[in-house]
């Protein structure tokens, strides 16, 4: 099962503005299940959108995000998990060449 992840925060910008979505799609340009569908976070608007309707409401573009807190995170970031993986990849490689050459 898929599990849909808040990652904008755009239905909670607009009821605290008391904004539609209707309207907010009318500024835009685009089609009221666009937005929809980015209010219930099935799909994002892209970075010139968020600059758009951040710059329409005059706040800061991260309002318009959810919030992270990977720093408090416990374990090693997945990119450290990748190089690790890499450079084990890469010596067995290196290992196996010097094997071919004898």
């Amino acid at each position: 099962m898929i599990v849909m992840q808040r990652l904008n925060r755009i239905s909670i910008v607009l009821d605290e503005f008391n904004f539609s979505q209707k309207d907010l799609a009318i500024f835009l340009k685009v089609s009221n299940n666009t937005v929809n569908r980015w209010c219930r976070n099935i799909n994002q608007p892209d970075l010139v959108k968020i600059y758009e309707i951040a710059r329409f409401f005059r706040i800061d573009m991260l309002r318009l995000f959810e919030p992270t807190s990977w720093e408090k995170e416990s374990g090693s970031a997945p990119y450290k998990l990748y190089l690790e993986k890499k450079i084990r990849m890469v010596k067995a490689q290196q290992k196996s060449a010097k094997k071919v050459k004898k």
